[in-house]
């Protein structure tokens, strides 16, 4: 992490044997970033960036002492060394906006003509909003794909998944062709329905195609992925391209049984979106500065009795924040001033709860045995890894709701009030429910069933959703209650 305990450059590993470790350093995230389409050695990476190969080695170095890297010999030259990737990635910044471009359009349209909403829009909308904050999701996709898929029998399953991707797409009109010469390539195309929903889908199956890519396919592919969405999203285009580099044996150990010790979080963190661009915050004055704003509008006096910190610590930390963009001033408080939270709450890392990361194993045996589908098997797998890790997501599915609600009001001109309350308890999946109690005042009742895959998801989306929506319609800004209940 950069010594001032923030970056908008970041990428957090899950790794073997040193839990959760975060990368913002520029020239660290650089060399990652090769290493997911070639293998890497000291010299070619100097020469390519035109750096000493000292500051080169420096930095690798690094990356082997907190397990993201490891290293073998080059098969043609015994006496040079190449380096590879050897942890699994959760969560990057950069971010390609192409991947939530039309998905909502697509997932909310959907919803509309079926009537409710399936774990097939559920996934779709949940990436959505993730992309729509500035948080990159693909690669830690890619990864849930690789580990749904462990075990003697992943061929199997691939070929499983394979197939009921050709199911579905005969059943909803839309025709796909894969070509895997010279890497994998597939092509999706609908006639009557706008489909750009599909990658966000289709990017766990592609990250288990990559990982076994050399039984499939004699050699193996980089892990990443370009994305072409044209003719407003009848078409879309996935191509991964093969690794450069001496072939290699997928290191799949990482998602062997594992303890709660592995994902241990070095350091606490906490993610803001800042006009769309996802932040990382380590410092902790400032993550303590955001969590109390994200509540109420505060003055320096106000954090100093909530945090026990020092005014003049508080202070500067309130002038970089100023100056990110992340807080204004409250120019209605009087005196003392108080500040304003700007910045988007994503979400924030606490001292985990759990004692038992059992149920990962638990999600991935349900999925090969046909008990959970492939879209709850990639939502349930990736809520347990964020569990276990401690990370909770804060009221950025607030945001999501309300973005939603204006698609909805932008595709059908005739929505009004108690139209909308409709489409949005519409937007909770089975075995979810969400209802409207009183109109006056305003009760929702959100139903979370035992076998729910979500945890805040339904309520804070529904409420964006209502709030957002009344307002665009109305002009007035309502208050919504949200009841949740939970089943026993």
């Amino acid at each position: 992490m950069s010594d001032v305990g923030y970056s908008s450059n970041f990428e957090i590993y899950l790794t073997k044997n040193n839990g959760v470790q975060i990368v913002t350093n520029e020239l660290s995230l650089t060399i990652l970033r090769e290493m997911r389409y070639r293998e890497i050695s000291p010299s070619d990476i100097a020469m390519a960036l035109n750096l000493p190969k000292s500051t080169i080695q420096a930095s690798i170095t690094k990356l082997l002492r907190t397990g993201i890297v490891t290293q073998e010999r080059r098969i043609s030259d015994a006496r040079s060394v190449i380096y590879r990737i050897d942890a699994s990635i959760i969560f990057c910044s950069d971010t390609d906006v192409e991947w939530q471009l039309y998905a909502r359009l697509a997932s909310t349209t959907r919803i509309m003509e079926e009537g409710r909403c399936t774990s097939r829009e559920d996934l779709s909308l949940y990436g959505a909003s993730l992309t729509e904050s500035g948080l990159n999701i693909v690669q830690g996709l890619f990864n849930i794909g690789t580990a749904l898929t462990y075990g003697p029998n992943g061929r199997k399953f691939i070929d499983e998944m394979l197939s009921s991707m050709r199911e579905q797409c005969d059943r909803y009109g839309i025709s796909v062709d894969m070509i895997t010469k010279n890497g994998l390539e597939l092509k999706f195309e609908s006639v009557t329905g706008n489909i750009s929903d599909v990658p966000l889908i289709v990017v766990p199956m592609l990250g288990a195609i990559i990982t076994h890519s050399k039984e499939l396919l004699g050699y193996n592919l980089s892990h990443d992925v370009s994305l072409k969405v044209t003719n407003k999203g009848h078409n879309v285009t996935m191509k991964v391209d093969p690794f450069i580099g001496q072939e290699y044996d997928p290191i799949l150990d990482i998602f062997a049984a594992r303890t709660m010790d592995n994902y241990m979080v070095m350091d606490p963190f906490s993610i803001y979106s800042i006009n769309g661009v996802s932040t990382l915050f380590t410092n902790p004055t400032m993550m303590g500065v955001l969590f109390n704003l994200s509540n109420n509008n505060m003055s320096v006096n106000d954090l100093e009795d909530d945090m026990g910190v020092s005014k003049a610590t508080i202070y500067a930390s309130l002038m970089k924040l100023l100056e990110m963009g992340a807080v204004e001033v409250d120019e209605e408080s009087g005196s003392p001033k108080k500040y304003r939270l700007l910045a988007d709450p994503i979400l924030y890392c606490i001292e985990t709860e759990s004692r038992s990361c059992d149920k990962l194993a638990e999600i991935v045996s349900k999925f090969q045995n046909g008990q959970m589908d492939y879209y709850s098997a990639v939502i349930a797998y990736a809520m347990e890894t964020i569990r276990c890790m401690g990370v909770r997501f804060d009221k950025m599915f607030t945001k999501s709701g309300g973005s939603t609600a204006r698609t909805v009001i932008n595709i059908s001109p005739d929505m009004d009030p108690q139209k909308l309350l409709d489409v949005a308890c519409s937007m909770v999946s089975v075995p979810d429910k969400a209802e409207v109690l009183t109109m006056i005042p305003l009760k929702v009742r959100v139903t979370m069933s035992p076998e729910s895959l979500w945890e805040n998801w339904p309520a804070d989306f529904v409420k964006g959703f209502i709030l957002e929506g009344l307002r665009v319609l109305t002009g007035d800004k309502y208050k919504v209650d949200i009841e949740i209940l939970r089943g026993a």
